[in-house]
């Protein structure tokens, strides 16, 4: 009989001791591709969403696919490390996702609840909503968006998380914030702007870079300034600057007076290649 209590427990550490590893605290947010590149482990993108991701274990190499959400390609990375982690051996995998109450394969469920606690270990859970003042049991679409925005996870996978693994929701509450779409969401945030991704970076955001590709947007502090020419500002609107990624590179953001400032790391849509080259300016890309 499997122990699938003894399962999340090694899950756990094992999270955590790849942060430590990783010289990443566990209440801060982590970039899993930064992580994996310390960890000795090579990430790359490949063209297409023909299968969900793949750890290579002759050559210590992830492969995620590159026509999917930036979500989702987080959690496959962090998915598939959990594999290099555990040892489990080269896999294949349809599409990793965190589907806390599948146990049929235990080996894909340890890989799955690594990912989660490495991208959303309850100590950065608890410190993101704290430095807003949010209550997550309280919270509305708006508030879980702003907190999966800077964990880097997907609305629904915070919403199943803080349900499932934290107990944080109520099955009811969880519910009902599973009605509203990202893409309601972005709409009440941002109006009718197009964009298929959108971030939301406030004064709380903890990590100094913000990653973006070319095309998806930002909502960055209200006076927010500029430099570089790899982002370009949309609107200004009550609830922040409006931006959007131009060209692959690397701009800053700050506000006069304050101690706010961030990188924004902007890489091609759809990038393919390794994960280390993905902010590399292109002379090429308009």
């Amino acid at each position: 009989m499997t122990d699938w209590k003894g399962l999340a427990r090694q899950a756990l550490r094992g999270a955590l001791e790849v942060r430590r590893s990783g010289q990443v605290p566990k209440e801060h947010p982590v970039c899993v591709y930064d992580l994996a590149e310390r960890l000795g482990v090579e990430v790359r993108f490949f063209g297409g969403n023909t299968f969900g991701g793949m750890y290579a274990k002759s050559s210590d190499v992830i492969l995620v696919p590159s026509l999917r959400p930036p979500g989702r390609q987080a959690f496959t990375a962090a998915h598939e490390l959990g594999h290099w982690r555990f040892g489990h051996g080269s896999r294949i995998d349809e599409v990793p996702e965190f589907v806390p109450d599948s146990r049929d394969d235990p080996e894909e469920w340890t890989a799955n609840l690594f990912a989660a606690y490495l991208l959303m270990p309850i100590w950065a859970v608890d410190n993101a909503f704290a430095r807003r003042g949010f209550d997550p049991s309280a919270s509305g679409p708006a508030e879980i968006y702003t907190i999966a925005s800077e964990l880097g996870v997907g609305y629904e996978t915070l919403i199943k998380h803080l349900r499932f693994s934290l107990q944080k929701l109520t099955r009811e509450r969880a519910e009902e914030l599973l009605k509203a779409t990202p893409k309601a969401i972005r709409l009440s945030l941002i109006g009718k702007a197009e964009t298929k991704h959108l971030l939301i970076v406030d004064r709380h955001w903890l990590n100094g870079n913000v990653d973006l590709q070319v095309g998806h947007m930002a909502l960055l502090p209200r006076g927010t300034v500029i430099e570089g020419g790899h982002v370009a500002a949309v609107a200004d609107l009550a609830s922040g600057r409006l931006v959007r990624g131009l060209r692959p590179g690397v701009s800053r953001a700050f506000v006069e007076g304050c101690d706010w400032a961030k990188f924004l790391r902007v890489s091609r849509a759809d990038f393919v290649g390794r994960a280390i080259y993905r902010h590399m300016e292109d002379p090429d890309a308009s």
